[in-house]
C-alpha cells in the first residue's frame, strides 16, 4: 500500500505507527506542520503565521499537491480537528482517522467551533479508530457513524518492555510530559511526606513540556535534593530501561484514553499507582494491578503509594496479572495487525462495516 500520513511528526507516537508499516514493507509518507527526526523523512507543510487551528486548513493546498503526486491507497490522519480536518479538505479518499484522546475527550468539547470541527471530520472519515471505549463513546456523541468506529487499543512492543532480572526497591517513575493535564505537580506534594519518612526512596521525571521550570522549582522545595531527578526525553531503549527497573510507576492524569505510557509500564512490571479516571479504569482497578487514587488529591497520592509499598506479595500478583492482560489485549504487534488489515480493506475498495465484526475485532479483544 502506499499510505499518506498525517499527523504531528515531532510525537514518538506517529514515529512508532509510521515504522511499523514501513516494516511491513509499505510505502509510506508523511506530512507535517512539524518538525520530525531525520529518519522519519516527513514533508514539512506550510506553517501560516497565524494562531492555532487556523494554520492546518491553510496548508491544505501544498498538501493537494502534494498528494496528486503521491497518489495514495489510504490517507492516514491522526488528530481529529487538525490533521483530521486536512484529511478531509484534502479531498482524498479513503480516509482513516485516528482519534489520540484529548482531541475528543478536550478538545472536541471546548465550545461549538471546535465540536463543529471535529463532527465535520469524523461523518466524513472512511474509518475511525478510537484506542478506548471512552473514546469511542466520545466520538459517537460527536457523529461518528458506529459501523466504521473501530475501538482498538495500540499497544506496546512486549518484547522491548518487560521486566528486568533486577527491580530497584523504593524507585519511583513518572514518564508523563510535563503539561497541566498530566497534573505532576500533585504528585510532588503526594511524595514530599513519603520521600521525608523512607530515605530509600528516590523519584525520577522523564519527559519534558511547557511546565518542567514550574515542577523543578516545586520538587526543589518539596522534596529532598539527592533523591529526586528530572531526566528530559529519553529514548524507548532508556526508557524500557527504567520501567523495567522501578518499583513503582506514577501518573496522576486528569484526562486520558488509552495511555500507552500505563501498558508500557504495565508490560515491564512497574506498579501503576494512577489517577482514578475512566481511561486507567479500562485496564487496572484498586487492588486489580494498581493503587488507585482521586485525581487532584495529593494526600490520596501519598495514601495509594503506601498501599502500594507496604504490601510486596499484592505487588508480585499485581504485575504477573498486568503482563499477562497486556500479553492478552495490549500487544502491539497484534493490534497493529488488525489496523493494517482495515487499511487493506480500505485500499481495495471496502467499506467498514463495525457491525458486522465479531466483539473481539470491534473492541479490542479480551479485557
Amino acid at each position: 500500500m502506499r499510505i499518506a500520513t498525517l499527523a504531528n511528526a515531532s510525537v514518538g507516537h506517529t514515529q512508532r505507527w509510521v515504522s511499523h508499516f514501513r516494516s511491513r514493507g509499505h510505502d509510506v509518507e508523511v506530512w507535517s506542520l512539524e518538525e520530525g527526526p531525520l529518519d522519519l523523512g516527513a514533508h514539512r507543510l506550510p506553517v501560516a503565521p497565524l494562531p492555532g487551528f487556523m494554520r492546518y486548513p491553510l496548508a491544505v493546498p501544498a498538501l493537494r499537491g502534494a498528494l496528486s503526486v503521491f497518489r495514495p491507497d489510504v490517507v492516514d490522519a491522526h488528530y481529529v480537528p487538525n490533521y483530521g480536518l486536512m484529511g478531509v479538505l484534502s479531498g482524498r479518499s479513503p480516509l482513516a482517522v485516528a482519534a489520540w484522546g484529548s482531541d475528543l475527550l478536550v478538545a472536541g468539547r471546548r465550545d461549538p467551533l471546535s465540536r463543529a470541527r471535529v463532527r465535520f471530520v469524523l461523518r466524513r472519515a472512511d474509518l475511525v479508530l478510537a484506542d478506548a471505549a471512552n473514546l469511542a463513546a466520545a466520538a459517537r456523541a460527536l457523529g461518528a457513524d458506529p459501523a466504521r468506529l473501530v475501538t482498538l487499543p495500540w499497544g506496546v512492543d512486549v518484547h522491548r518492555f518487560r521486566a528486568a532480572p533486577v527491580r530497584e526497591p523504593g524507585l519511583l517513575l513518572s514518564t508523563r510530559m510535563h503539561e497541566p493535564v498530566y497534573d505532576l505537580s500533585v504528585l510532588i506534594e503526594g511524595l514530599a511526606p513519603l520521600l521525608a519518612a523512607r530515605p530509600h526512596l528516590r523519584v525520577v521525571f522523564t519527559g519534558d513540556g511547557s511546565q518542567r521550570a514550574v515542577l523543578e522549582r516545586l520538587a526543589a522545595a518539596r522534596l529532598p535534593a539527592d533523591r529526586h531527578a528530572f531526566v528530559g526525553h529519553v529514548s524507548a531503549d532508556d526508557m524500557s530501561g527504567w520501567l523495567s527497573r522501578a518499583e513503582i510507576y506514577l501518573s496522576a492524569s486528569l484526562s486520558d484514553s488509552t495511555s500507552v505510557s500505563l501498558l508500557e509500564a504495565m508490560a515491564s512490571g512497574a506498579v501503576p499507582v494512577v489517577s482514578d479516571i475512566e481511561g486507567n479504569r479500562e485496564w487496572v482497578g484498586e487492588g486489580e494491578g494498581a493503587r488507585l487514587f482521586a485525581p487532584g488529591d495529593a494526600a490520596a497520592v501519598t495514601r495509594a503509594l503506601e498501599r502500594a509499598l507496604d504490601d510486596p506479595a499484592w505487588a508480585e500478583a499485581a504485575r504477573a496479572r498486568n503482563r499477562g492482560v497486556i500479553l492478552a489485549r495490549g500487544d502491539a504487534a497484534a493490534n497493529m495487525a488488525r489496523v493494517e488489515a482495515l487499511y487493506e480493506g480500505l485500499a481495495r475498495g471496502e467499506r467498514i462495516d463495525a457491525t458486522h465484526l465479531s466483539s473481539h475485532e470491534a473492541e479490542g479483544g479480551p479485557r
